[in-house]
């Protein structure tokens, strides 16, 4: 069901919706086997680079459906997970699927499964791994611990936050230490966590082939630091104001409680205590990581921190699916059609989340991205220059020219991105007709890197700017190209600059 549903909702190629302005950067970086921005996401890239050669669709749409399958593939293993864990078969897959759609259902994941970006490959991965580790628990072979192992190590490589994941894993086997600590089975498993970090060889190996899209060029070890540890973006971390706290627990109840609707919530809650009496090692592991990750995700200073929540949605619906069962089983004690009531009532659940939602997260329409982006391609003459900044102007220009193969007489320069030698180096080597001056030194402007940029090259193609900052009037001439959010840039001569 949750694969269907992903499928006639899917976005048909790039879009700017559901926090996903970073589509066009992680798809022209997988597409040219290139490194999108920090921390360098190289398992998705590798993933993504596959689907990008399905043969359907645009590349985006491919790269969208990436994340549909692998958002069904977390909602199925859920699904198993929960199962596993439930105290009693007598009600099926009940408990287990209405937790699990309640999850694959709800807003959040199913935004994130429509369009290209690793919250829904990192949902999949926690996934996998839980499944794995509680099926080892549960009298399983030693290779369900290696391979959990390994999929924790990859899935690194997806998002970095899925390392939070450690503290429950830890917790969960505490109480089995005596089965997993023997060399036999540790050993096994360290060097697997091992093979599956070792993804992260893709960066320099990638770099050393001078793709378009090469944030950090981290062919050195200093440059490889500064990629994968997000140097660029550590202000962010624990970054929230103190004034900013209260708001963003006021949305986030907001957009938490719409997740699993009231009814799903009061189920979850009623479920934890009943995960702990079964099994405190679970209940702790649970807890713990909703804490440490929802307190990461709250404290982090970007408006589309929320997302980062995805994976530890898990736990909730762990909770919800044991009191799903509890609640049939108190049903079954009043009399035996009120289980069988309550279970048809309950299966409506995650068709309520559907119809309620579906209007405000479905993108199988959307083509607002595709058409920002034909309307600026259309007004950049041959062989333009076109200065961007933020991330929907250049990361929608990037998957046009890069992955999509559009107009590859143009050249696309972040502005934003020039104070980075690494960025320079990039640009000479995509544009090898393209003057890129080095810095002036310290005494210069902000923006004379960007002044000498333009003056360097107007005279061999027309310079455009999506984005002009308004210091440029003075020694620009700027007007809009029709009605695209596009300008001219016209250089002035020496003495028209100095009046």
């Amino acid at each position: 069901m949750a694969l269907a549903v992903y499928l006639s909702t899917l976005a048909p190629s790039l879009t700017f919706r559901h926090w996903g302005h970073d589509g066009g950067d992680l798809i022209s970086a997988a597409r040219t086997l290139g490194i999108p921005h920090p921390p360098g996401y190289p398992t998705y890239t590798l993933m993504a680079w596959l689907a990008t050669h399905l043969p359907i669709g645009p590349i985006g749409y491919r790269a969208n459906l990436l994340s549909a399958l692998c958002a069904a593939c977390a909602v199925g293993l859920l699904c198993m997970t929960l199962q596993t864990l439930l105290p009693s078969r007598r009600y099926g897959w009940l408990p287990a699927a209405v937790a699990a759609l309640a999850l694959g259902l709800a807003p959040l994941a199913w935004s994130q499964a429509i369009i290209a970006e690793v919250y829904a490959p990192a949902l999949c991965f926690a996934s996998l791994s839980f499944f794995l580790v509680i099926r080892w628990r549960s009298d399983g072979p030693d290779m369900l611990l290696w391979l959990a192992a390994f999929a924790l190590g990859l899935s690194l490589g997806v998002h970095p936050t899925l390392a939070f994941a450690l503290v429950p894993a830890l917790i969960l086997l505490w109480p089995l230490r005596a089965r997993w600590r023997c060399p036999r089975v540790l050993l096994p498993g360290i060097a697997l966590f091992i093979a599956g970090l070792a993804v992260f060889a893709y960066l320099p190996l990638a770099a050393s082939r001078q793709p378009p899209v090469n944030w950090g060029d981290p062919e050195r070890w200093d440059r490889f630091l500064w990629v994968v540890t997000a140097k660029l973006y550590r202000p962010l971390v624990f970054g929230l104001p103190i004034s900013g706290i209260l708001p963003r627990l006021g949305e986030w109840g907001r957009l938490l409680t719409i997740q699993f609707g009231w009814l799903g919530w009061a189920l979850a809650l009623l479920g934890l205590p009943l995960v702990f009496r079964r099994d405190r090692a679970l209940g702790l592991a649970s807890t713990s990581w909703v804490g440490v990750a929802g307190l990461f995700a709250l404290l982090y200073d970007s408006t589309d921190s929320l997302v980062y929540l995805l994976p530890v949605m898990l736990m909730p619906a762990l909770w919800l699916c044991m009191g799903v069962s509890h609640l049939l089983d108190q049903a079954k004690r009043l009399h035996p059609w009120a289980a069988s009531s309550l279970s048809a009532l309950l299966l409506l659940m995650p068709v309520s989340t559907l119809t309620n939602h579906l209007g405000a997260v479905d993108l199988s329409h959307d083509r607002s991205a595709e058409a920002y982006v034909d309307q600026v391609l259309a007004g950049i003459g041959a062989h333009g220059l076109v200065l961007v900044q933020g991330d929907q102007a250049t990361f929608s220009l990037w998957y046009a020219v890069h992955a999509e193969g559009q107009r590859q007489d143009i050249a696309v320069v972040n502005t934003s991105l020039l104070g980075f030698d690494w960025y320079r180096a990039t640009l000479r080597k995509t544009y090898a007709q393209l003057e890129i001056p080095e810095p002036a030194g310290a005494s210069s402007g902000p923006h004379d890197p960007v002044r000498e940029l333009i003056i360097s090259n107007y005279l061999r193609r027309p310079v455009y700017a999506l984005d002009p900052s308004s210091e440029w009037h003075a020694w620009f001439d700027i007007a809009q190209v029709g009605d695209a959010p596009l300008y001219r840039i016209l250089v002035r001569s020496r003495w028209e600059q100095t009046q």
